[in-house]
């Protein structure tokens, strides 16, 4: 044991080089193209809420929520009053996550917007944050959450069996907390070596539909916060439990874990929030740009002689993802989410992949279509996966023998205009009002120049829409 208390280690461990790296996220200067990115973030996040509020799971959600007697720390949405920050970051990310179209990361494979901005605005209500240190959490939080990601998603004997966000979310919700507070490097090691140990979650839900896939999120934003006040509070972990000999990596099979990790630390700080982007369509990444080719197919073209038979061309990525190269049948909209057969099948019949397609996981006329589209892997598509493209290809056999076949190189992404316009489009129902919308993009804007963030969470309760 050393003077103060703290177990020796080596100094080169990697959850300490990410303690120091969080340090310097907490102090230098944050360019203006990061607090437009950061603003950005939370109004994809917000309007990510606001379609998870329409769930039809939401009920039961807030329902839990309300049975959850305790500190009265934070705002949980679907509630009016408070409750403890862990469990208001487990609601408001589950919350977040279920429509399945927040932001994507994708060299980590992971949704971090919904865990990693949950923990940080539970924290900074429950601690009374500046908005700079808000600011400086969030991206503290995504950074700490594409070290770990990047490190064992491109590890290639990387177990896929396990939910990526879910091993990186704990991780990176305690680097959030490090990024806003400056902690001392000993309380910033331990939570994040705790942060690491709460890594969980399994893929199963891809192929079985269950909602598993939203408590993973809540799980890893909750568990992040806990493994900061544990460290706060004195408890010491394992310092090399990223890359020890039984430590994470090994866990999980990322034999080139450590290289990749040590990596991505020659990046400027602010290369994980900056690397993300936003989906156009309310479902998986990996079916992203094959839905938006068969929207291209059904919008530029006439199919009303009928569909004889659907071919998906795509990278190696999208055909091996747990649930995506999956033709049925279908019994929840998770599943037909995820799978790119339905979602396909889906655009070129109604022309749209909004959340009542998605729920049609009963229609006899998709699913007869999708049972017999086929996915395969192209190859040719192996250098731009590589690069972060996901180019697809869709060729439509139609009833009178006539193919169309169209082609896209990556998925469309949302720009900066298209996602406030749609922030301000799903959030009309949860904030009530267009005054209100405005003050809450103005607030985030300006977030390094708020001394408090009180009017924030006022926003946040005032609509009307969520009074019970």
């Amino acid at each position: 044991m050393s003077t103060n208390g703290t177990m020796e280690q080596a100094s080169g461990t990697l959850t300490r080089t990410t303690a120091r790296r969080l340090q310097q996220a907490s102090t230098t200067e944050v360019p203006q193209k990061l607090k437009e990115k950061v603003n950005l973030a939370v109004l994809d996040y917000l309007g990510a809420i606001a379609s998870g509020l329409q769930s039809p799971w939401s009920s039961q959600v807030i329902k839990y929520a309300r049975s959850r007697k305790g500190a009265q720390e934070a705002h949980a949405w679907g509630l009016q009053d408070d409750i403890s920050a862990e469990t208001a970051a487990f609601v408001n990310s589950l919350l977040a996550h279920s429509a399945i179209r927040d932001d994507m990361h994708l060299k980590s494979n992971s949704h971090i917007g919904s865990i990693i901005i949950s923990a940080a605005l539970a924290l900074a209500q429950r601690d009374g944050w500046t908005g700079e240190q808000l600011l400086r959490s969030i991206i503290g939080g995504y950074e700490a959450s594409a070290l770990l990601g990047v490190a064992v998603q491109q590890s290639k004997g990387y177990n896929r069996h396990m939910r990526p966000s879910g091993v990186i979310g704990a991780f990176g919700a305690a680097g959030a907390a490090i990024a806003a507070t400056n902690a001392n490097e000993d309380v910033a090691v331990n939570a994040l070596a705790f942060a690491a140990n709460m890594a969980s979650g399994f893929n199963e839900w891809a192929w079985a539909g269950g909602l598993e896939i939203y408590t993973e999120m809540g799980s890893a934003s909750q568990a992040g916060i806990v493994a900061f006040d544990l460290a706060r509070a004195g408890l010491q972990c394992s310092e090399t439990v990223i890359e020890g000999r039984a430590g994470l990596f090994a866990a999980f099979s990322a034999t080139e874990g450590e290289h990749l990790f040590e990596k991505g630390l020659e990046a400027e700080i602010g290369t994980g929030i900056m690397d993300v982007q936003f989906k156009p369509v309310p479902g998986c990444n990996y079916a992203q740009t094959p839905l938006a080719v068969a929207l291209k197919i059904a919008q530029n073209h006439d199919l009303s002689k009928g569909i004889a038979g659907v071919s998906v061309s795509c990278t190696s990525g999208a055909k091996n993802y747990p649930g995506c190269d999956n033709p049925g049948p279908f019994t929840t909209v998770q599943q037909t989410k995820m799978s790119i057969q339905f979602g396909v099948c889906a655009a070129l019949i109604h022309k749209d992949v909004s959340e009542e397609v998605f729920g049609k996981f009963d229609s006899e006329e998709i699913t007869n279509l999708a049972s017999q589209c086929t996915i395969e892997e192209l190859k040719e598509y192996a250098q731009s996966f590589s690069e972060g493209r996901q180019p697809a290809r869709v060729e439509v056999e139609l009833k009178g023998g006539e193919t169309i076949k169209e082609e896209l190189s990556d998925v469309p992404w949302l720009d900066s205009k298209a996602v406030i316009d749609r922030f301000y489009s799903d959030t009309k129902g949860i904030l009530g009002s267009e005054k209100s919308q405005k003050e809450l993009v103005r607030s985030f804007e300006g977030l390094s120049d708020l001394q408090e963030c009180s009017r924030i969470w006022g926003l946040f309760k005032g609509s009307e829409a969520q009074r019970a």
